[in-house]
């Protein structure tokens, strides 16, 4: 019997038998076409993905009106979300969504039978259930190659480890893009970069431990980075590293991989 997991709880823990389940091939697809007087056809603008909307048909069977109604209300407070929450189906095991509830369901009951459907509005892609994880030790100016199983783009978030001594100025590029910590990276410490939500940070351990203190102004060091924040492309990519003083690194690159 399929089933699905919503915000951490199991829909067979509310008594529920899934009827039916409605999930697009493709998210929203919003390219825009402009018609070009005297000339055929139209011209494609294409546009980024809208949103994906997934439907859940759900049966409720109770012994008792007066079950049913508990268990209405249980399930009310289930599917309330003020953010999106993962959302796993039992004959997809491998992906999950990234869904809230977009509409209010209608309850329909006769004597102790209760069906609704449950209408989900995800992020136009679905995620693999594990983490991929990579690591690399990196001369500088050497390059390795990366394969994203992926049907989408994925947004990583990079580590660069000063484990062989301190780093004058370390690069990092996918593909075409590149980050640059126009700084020191001191042996020891190291630097995050989070590509999906254009972060950086730097390690605070050398302050701790030398100082006893958290220097809390060289927690985020966007400041000091220039470049673009780059993505792991569908298939195979190409990682490169160089630093102003030659000094190798240690590189770590954790991502979930992406499916339209």
């Amino acid at each position: 019997m399929t089933y699905f997991i919503f915000n951490g709880l199991d829909s067979r823990d509310f008594s529920l038998r899934i009827s039916n389940i409605s999930r697009p091939l493709l998210p929203e697809i919003r390219d825009h076409y402009e018609q070009i007087p005297g000339r055929h056809g139209s011209y494609l603008f294409p546009q980024p993905f809208g949103d994906r909307i997934v439907t859940v048909s759900c049966l409720l069977q109770t012994r008792t009106v007066e079950e049913r109604l508990q268990m209405v209300r249980r399930i009310s407070s289930w599917l309330s979300t003020n953010n999106k929450a993962m959302l796993w189906f039992s004959d997809e095991p491998d992906v999950f969504y990234l869904a809230k509830v977009s509409k209010a369901p209608d309850f329909e009951e006769l004597l102790t039978l209760g069906r609704f459907v449950v209408e989900f509005t995800c992020e136009p892609f679905k995620y693999a259930a594990d983490s991929r994880e990579e690591f690399f030790d990196m001369d500088s100016n050497s390059v390795q190659s990366l394969y994203n199983n992926g049907t989408a783009e994925a947004y990583p978030t990079i580590v660069i480890s000063a484990e062989y001594g301190e780093i004058d100025r370390p690069k990092i590029t996918i593909n075409d893009k590149y980050l640059l910590y126009t700084g020191l990276l001191t042996a020891g410490s190291t630097i995050e970069f989070n590509t999906e939500y254009f972060l950086a940070n730097k390690s605070m351990e050398r302050d701790i431990l030398t100082t006893g203190a958290y220097d809390s102004s060289e927690d985020s060091i966007l400041a000091y980075i220039d470049g673009e924040f780059g993505a792991l492309m569908p298939g195979a990519n190409t990682i490169s590293y160089n630093s102003m003083n030659g000094q190798r690194a240690r590189i770590r690159l954790v991502w979930k991989e992406r499916f339209l």
